[in-house]
């Protein structure tokens, strides 16, 4: 039977989007699993009974599915399709590829993230005929794909690129900090979404979630604006020192947190125009939080062409 479908997951710390892909990069379906609920039982068995359900509403077996591909957060070896780290999903070493492959029977192509959105959006979004960028993506936590000379750079151990341990505070290297989770490092502790929230509960007893901490300051809750003022302050301070390094064309900011950061653009770019010798555009993505399905799908492109 002809392979006619690409299937592709943005596994994400509150939210697992599925898709199903004709090849021509159509999206004919997706559907939305809550990463919490997930997290309680197995990722892969839960992920192949929804990519399950998906193809049988469609009337499309297997065997016309050519293979997976799968954007997860953290450290991730692609060539094992092993996720060595992911301090949001609590994983250590897991096997991910082996697991998906042995369930559904089809090839699986697994990477990191924000590597993942990367190439979606040099292929469909922001970046395309762009050679050099940092691709920030800001939600539970905080990441950045590198692309240099048109590839995507991911460091001898997979682990370039992780923006959320950047510290952007002095003082931290002498008196430390608390993260807000085990694993996280002190920018996404301090403006990830995950981190912003759990620092609200700290400051005022509530909680909150990412989303409502920028609706509550669009309200006039004071602590909420304030937080969120020191939050693109380190994220600003961080954007300031990856361009003197890398020197990109683009930052492009995405995520959930990211895609909340246009009232601050011009600030952000005003900062950047004053501390950095070449000043990089700065835009937020356009691609809906779609960009690591959409690179799901150009991953297994990619990988289907190096076989």
């Amino acid at each position: 039977m002809k392979k006619k479908y690409i299937l592709a997951v943005d596994v994400g710390g509150t939210s697992i989007e599925c898709g199903l892909f004709d090849f021509s990069r159509n999206l004919l379906s997706s559907s939305m699993l809550a990463t919490r609920d997930v997290l309680m039982t197995d990722v892969a068995e839960c992920i192949a009974v929804e990519m399950g359900d998906i193809l049988s509403k469609h009337g499309i077996s297997f065997d016309e599915v050519c293979c997976i591909g799968l954007g997860v957060p953290g450290l991730v070896d692609t060539k094992a399709g092993v996720i060595i780290k992911a301090p949001s999903l609590k994983w250590n070493q897991y096997p991910l590829k082996e697991k998906l492959q042995r369930l559904l029977g089809i090839p699986v192509f697994i990477g990191n993230d924000v590597n993942t959105g990367l190439l979606g959006e040099v292929e469909n979004g922001s970046l395309k005929k762009v050679n050099h960028a940092v691709y920030v993506m800001i939600g539970t936590s905080i990441g950045a794909g590198l692309l240099i000379n048109g590839e995507v750079y991911e460091g001898s151990h997979f682990s370039a690129g992780e923006l959320g341990y950047l510290v952007t505070d002095q003082t931290v290297i002498r008196e430390g900090f608390t993260p807000a989770r085990p694993g996280y490092g002190y920018l996404s502790s301090k403006a990830g979404g995950f981190g912003m929230s759990f620092e609200y509960e700290q400051r005022t007893g509530v909680q909150v979630s990412a989303q409502q901490l920028f609706e509550q300051a669009r309200s006039g809750d004071f602590t909420a604006s304030k937080m969120i003022e020191e939050a693109v302050s380190h994220i600003t301070t961080a954007l300031i020192n990856i361009a003197a390094v890398i020197n990109p064309e683009v930052i492009l900011i995405s995520g959930g947190v990211g895609s909340q950061l246009s009232p601050f653009l011009e600030q952000m770019d005003g900062n950047l125009e004053k501390y950095v010798p070449i000043k990089p555009e700065l835009r937020i993505s356009s691609m809906q939080n779609r960009s690591v399905l959409y690179g799901a799908f150009s991953l297994c492109r990619k990988q289907l062409k190096n076989l």
